[in-house]
């Protein structure tokens, strides 16, 4: 399936995971205010350079898509386009909600609710049954998280501590994964699984934010 370039940039830090193997063969991890990073670019350019490869051995590039820092996203997200535009190579997007609830499935039974703390005392939800997206929403927390989750029996929280819910889901039994944001080895992996389904490649990708049409359909698919 040729050599897969993940960025991870929904977090608290740049992320970028080469390889072509079921594991990177190299990852590279910098937080973004430290002195010595100096851009996504040479994060990517050493992290192929441990892997062993080189720009021109990528054959796709995965990218968070988030929601998250919305400057960090637009940084990742126009990097990957830029680069698989000069590479001829195609993208696979996938949202930071997404990518908790497949880290979440690995130690957890579904289904999985996955929030990102946006501004203003709002949420990004995101809730995934049987291995798919059932239902994203993004809005007051207050309000979303009951919105999108307050029918179940049971949930698996990623993203939040259980105390930011608990007050809101009664007679739901929650269960915190830990897990707190993106990762970006969960994002190669899934990147890697999916290059052998040409579909689910773009020639390009958007970051999502408060206004993107996913959050705002009752059944976003």
């Amino acid at each position: 399936m040729g050599f897969a370039l993940a960025l991870e940039a929904s977090s608290r830090t740049y992320a970028a995971a080469a390889g072509d193997g079921e594991r990177p063969r190299a990852q590279r991890v910098s937080r973004r205010d430290d002195p010595a990073f100096t851009g996504l670019g040479d994060l990517v350019a050493q992290t192929l350079a441990e892997s062993g490869a080189a720009f021109r051995d990528i054959a796709a590039i995965a990218v968070d898509i988030g929601p998250g820092g919305l400057s960090s996203m637009r940084a990742a997200v126009a990097y990957a386009n830029g680069l698989a535009f000069s590479l001829g190579v195609r993208i696979f997007p996938i949202t930071s909600l997404e990518l908790m609830a497949i880290a979440a499935a690995e130690k957890h039974d579904g289904p999985f609710l996955c929030l990102r703390r946006g501004t203003g005392g709002n949420t990004y939800a995101g809730l995934f049954a049987d291995g798919q997206l059932a239902e994203l929403r993004h809005g007051p927390h207050d309000s979303v998280v009951p919105s999108i989750a307050g029918g179940l029996d049971r949930v698996s929280l990623a993203g939040v501590p259980a105390a930011d819910v608990a007050g809101l889901l009664p007679g739901v039994t929650i269960t915190d994964t830990g897990i707190a944001e993106a990762d970006v080895t969960v994002l190669y992996q899934t990147a890697r699984a999916a290059m052998s389904d040409p579909e689910r490649l773009v020639p390009i990708a958007s970051p999502v934010n408060e206004a993107s049409l996913i959050f705002h359909n009752q059944a976003a698919r």
